[in-house]
C-alpha cells in the first residue's frame, strides 16, 4: 500500500511539474511602443534593480503591468533571455551594450521628461560619492569641471569598443588621460559592483588599462567609471585602489570609511544625499527598456 501510494505521489507531483513547464505565460510585446504610456496598461512584467532610481522610477511612473525587482543586471538579463520578464530599465549606454554583444536583445529608446520617464535633476545624472564632509568633494570637483562634455563622449565610444571584447587589448589612448605620475599624496579606495557594463566591469586581463580588484586573484576591473577613477586618482596625486562590493554594500563601505569613495554609475537620489555626499555629475544619460526581439 505504501508503495503504491508513493508511485501515486511522484506521478502526482511528475503531472504538476510538467504543467508549470507547458503552461508558461504568453510573452508581451512592448517592441512596438513610442512612449512609455504604450506600455502602462498591457500586463507586462517590467523589472529593475533593487536600490535604484530605476526601480523608484517604475515604481512610480509604471502601472497596469507587473513590477519586478533583481539584485544586479545580470539577474535582469537572465531574466529577460529566460522569458520571466518583458523587459527591464537601464541607462542607455548599458542597453546599447547589451545589443552590442546579443543581436536578439534591444531597447526602446526613450527620451527623459518627453515620452520616457520623468526624471528632475540629477535623477539619472552618475556622481561620485564621498562619506559626509569630506574635503574631498570639494576637490573632486574642481577636477570634474575641467572635463569637458565631448571629452566626456568620447572616452564613452572609447568604452564601448573595449565592450566588444573586453580580454582584446586595443592599444588605446584615452579621451580622459591624466599626465601627472606623482602618487606621493596616498591611495584612493575606490568601490564599485564591477558588474554594471560599459560603466564597470570584470575581466581576467589588465587590458585596455584595467586596474586590478583588491583581494581577488588575477581579477581586473575597467569601464567608464574605472577610468573616471584612474584620471580622479592621478590628478589629486594618489594612486587608485578598485574595491568590488555589490551594490547595497557600496553607502555602507563608505560610511565606516573601509573605502574613500563610489564610483559605480550612482545617481545622487535625495535618499542617498542623506548618507553620503555627492560631487557633481560627470555623466548623465536617458533611462530605457531592454526587451527580447
Amino acid at each position: 500500500m505504501k508503495r503504491f501510494l508513493s508511485v501515486i505521489l511522484t506521478f502526482a507531483m511528475l503531472i504538476m511539474t510538467l504543467a508549470s513547464c507547458g503552461g508558461s505565460r504568453k510573452k508581451v510585446d512592448i517592441s512596438g511602443a513610442k512612449s512609455l504610456s504604450e506600455i502602462n496598461g498591457t500586463g507586462a512584467i517590467i523589472a529593475a534593480q533593487s536600490g535604484t532610481f530605476h526601480l523608484q522610477a517604475m515604481n512610480e511612473q509604471m502601472n497596469g503591468v507587473t513590477k519586478k525587482e533583481y539584485k544586479d543586471f545580470s539577474a535582469l538579463l537572465m531574466a529577460l533571455k529566460s522569458g520571466s520578464i518583458d523587459g527591464y530599465i537601464a541607462e542607455e549606454p548599458t542597453a546599447f551594450v547589451v545589443t552590442l554583444k546579443d543581436d536578439t536583445i534591444a531597447y526602446l529608446p526613450f527620451v527623459n521628461n518627453k515620452k520616457g520617464f520623468s526624471v528632475t535633476g540629477d535623477d539619472t545624472g552618475i556622481a561620485v560619492a564621498f562619506k559626509k564632509d569630506s574635503p574631498l568633494v570639494e576637490k573632486v570637483n574642481t577636477i570634474l569641471d575641467a572635463v569637458s562634455e565631448d571629452t566626456k563622449l568620447e572616452l564613452m565610444n572609447q568604452i564601448f569598443e573595449v565592450c566588444k571584447d573586453t580580454e582584446k587589448e586595443l592599444n588605446l589612448t584615452y579621451a580622459l588621460t591624466s599626465d601627472n605620475t606623482d602618487t606621493s599624496n596616498g591611495t584612493l579606495k575606490i568601490s564599485m559592483e564591477c558588474a554594471y557594463e560599459p560603466f564597470n566591469w570584470t575581466q581576467t586581463t589588465a587590458a585596455n588599462g584595467a586596474v586590478p580588484i583588491k583581494g581577488s586573484s588575477n581579477t581586473y576591473a575597467n569601464g567608464y567609471d574605472v577610468q573616471m577613477a584612474k584620471y580622479i586618482a592621478a590628478e589629486l596625486g594618489m594612486s587608485l585602489e578598485i574595491v568590488a562590493n555589490e551594490w547595497d554594500s557600496l553607502i555602507p563601505a563608505v560610511q565606516s570609511g573601509a573605502v574613500d569613495g563610489i564610483i559605480a554609475g550612482m545617481s545622487p537620489t535625495e535618499e542617498r544625499k542623506q548618507e553620503v555626499d555627492f560631487t557633481n555629475c560627470y555623466y548623465r544619460s536617458n533611462l530605457v527598456i531592454i526587451y527580447n526581439k
